[in-house]
């Protein structure tokens, strides 16, 4: 029993062994296998990590040549050049000749690229590497492989409403009010523009620069008799004549008197003192000579300051006035109480000058005064340039865009859809030209710019396009009903475009400005706020304008298109 036991244990052991020996076989061939999976596993690897990284650098170079391609194909090939060495494949630089670039044009609904030299809207851009060694691959016979990229960078469309102010005060920089901030020679200079604007139109025998009501009295009738002349100006006259002055009686606004009598000399100024100092004469009477008009005790000749006399001596009685529905009395009017045309030093002072200030200052709107349009009246017209400069931006390079206008101004104080979203640029120009200073009205109602302008965008814009509001004001909002309630029109109309995923670019332009509401606007909707500081010459300010409508204009978005 025991032999047999014995026999019995040896008989399994040499069975173990066998079996210990087939497992030590099976895994070497098994780790051969192993090490071949892991040996593909990293030449795969390298591989997909080679393509990837020459795709992360066409896609960097093609954004990047893209962005500057309004600078023109020079500039967009050496941007993209600059990229490719900036982002090297697998820790060395892709060289010149294993990039490809090529401007063109790309069709979003074909998805196709055609190349093209001649304002392009896209670049595509191929880099390679030939002959890659491999790691392990070659005990099967593969030493290398070739791995290529390309990718097609582009414009993305974008559709832009433009929302800009016609009020009135955007003719302000031409008025008299504007000489403290811009200085006499620039808002005169700029007022004589406007006039020549209009054809330089002779109204009766006004000069341009301002002068004073001088009426001339009776031709005398014998050698006895004094030719006399009176100026009238604010608070005195001045009297000239032939012969030598007696006395003077003043008339005053009030009804009031003054006699000044014992005068010697030809000439003299004569006002109110004491109680009647600083009174409106209204009326004298001159003694010189032998001529009385019976109207007092030794009244001498009587001289008048009435509109009659003023029109007749200004020779404009038969003329026109140059605005619909006023009159040149009303205007005289003006110049004798007007507290702007009196700061400005021509208070009872008559000229074409400040018969152009008045069209700007109390007849802006276009059934009152059709012509200011055509004219230099600013700073809405160096607003006028700038969209022009920003027209012509766009069109550098045809990147679909479209553009819109609303104006925040029209009849029922409110705002009006100019154009609607249009790739006729010429159109929007047009208009914007066509339009002047309180066009419709003379209020800022920005809430219902904004209205106009978001509605526009949310019926009409295209799928895809980014949808861009530019806003701008030289004022603060007063419509609807009052500056608060107007300010809160704004702040909700900001939030309505942020839910509509629509920026707004703000431009506060002058001191007059609400900032801090256009940066509120800006703020909310994620778009950004340009600040066009005050009491700058129209230059200096046509020069912000375009720079802002520039950057803006630049400023495209970019996408990736293949």
């Amino acid at each position: 029993m025991m032999h047999q036991q014995c026999g019995s244990r040896g008989s399994r052991r040499a069975g173990q062994l066998t079996r210990r020996g087939n497992i030590l076989v099976l895994s070497a061939v098994l780790m051969v296998v192993l090490l071949g999976m892991v040996a593909f596993a990293v030449d795969v690897g390298y591989i997909h990590n080679t393509n990837a990284e020459l795709k992360r650098t066409a896609d960097a170079a093609a954004l990047a040549g893209v962005s500057v391609l309004v600078d023109g194909t020079e500039a967009a090939y050496g941007t993209v050049t600059e990229y490719v060495a900036a982002n090297p494949v697998n820790g060395v630089t892709v060289s010149a000749s294993e990039t490809e670039i090529e401007t063109g044009m790309w069709d979003d609904e074909c998805r196709t690229f055609t190349a093209a030299a001649e304002t392009p809207t896209a670049i595509r851009v191929r880099v390679r590497r030939d002959d890659q060694g491999l790691f392990f691959a070659r005990v099967l016979g593969r030493d290398n492989f070739d791995a290529a990229a390309e990718s097609i960078a582009t414009f993305r469309p974008r559709d832009i409403m433009l929302v800009l102010d016609y009020s009135a005060s955007m003719n302000d920089d031409s008025e008299f009010q504007s000489i403290a901030t811009l200085g006499r020679a620039t808002v005169e200079d700029n007022l004589l523009q406007i006039h020549g604007d209009l054809g330089s139109p002779a109204w009766g025998n006004l000069a341009f620069a301002p002068a004073y009501f001088r009426q001339t009295g009776r031709t005398p009738q014998n050698g006895g008799e004094a030719q006399i002349y009176v100026t009238f100006k604010p608070y005195e006259i001045y009297v000239t004549s032939s012969l030598n002055l007696e006395n003077v009686v003043l008339q005053f606004s009030d009804n009031s008197k003054q006699t000044f009598s014992g005068l010697s000399g030809t000439t003299g100024t004569f006002k109110g003192t004491g109680g009647n100092n600083n009174k409106w004469v209204t009326r004298a009477w001159v003694k010189s000579g032998t001529y009385l008009s019976g109207e007092g005790t030794n009244y001498g000749e009587r001289f008048e300051d009435t509109t009659s006399r003023i029109k007749t001596y200004f020779n404009v009685s038969s003329v026109t006035f140059p605005s619909n529905s006023t009159t040149w009395d009303t205007w005289i009017s003006y110049v004798k109480n007007d507290s702007t045309n009196k700061t400005a030093g021509y208070q009872r002072m008559y000229g074409q000058m400040n018969v152009v200030n008045y069209l700007l200052e109390e007849r802006p709107r276009y059934n009152q005064t059709p012509t200011l349009w055509q004219t230099s009246e600013q700073p809405i017209t160096a607003l006028k340039n700038s969209v022009t400069v920003f027209l012509s931006y766009l069109q550098e390079v045809d990147t679909d865009d479209r553009l819109g206008l609303s104006v925040y101004n029209s009849a029922a104080q409110t705002a009006v859809l100019e154009s609607g979203l249009t790739d006729n640029f010429q159109l929007v120009e047009d208009i914007s030209r066509q339009r002047q200073a309180g066009h419709y009205d003379e209020y800022t109602n920005i809430g219902a710019g904004m209205q106009t302008a978001r509605l526009e965008l949310q019926n009409n814009a295209r799928v895809g396009a980014q949808k861009i509001m530019i806003l701008m004001t030289d004022g603060v909002a007063n419509k609807p009903t009052n500056t608060t309630t107007a300010k809160a029109f704004v702040r909700q109309e900001a939030a309505l475009a942020a839910a509509a995923k629509i920026p707004i670019l703000t431009i506060s332009l002058g001191a007059g400005a609400d900032t801090a509401l256009m940066q509120e606007v800006a703020d909310t909707t994620g778009g950004v706020h340009f600040n066009v500081p005050g009491g700058q010459g129209v230059e200096e300010l046509e020069d912000d304008l375009k720079a802002v409508f520039g950057q803006v204009a630049d400023d495209r978005p970019l996408k990736l298109v293949q």
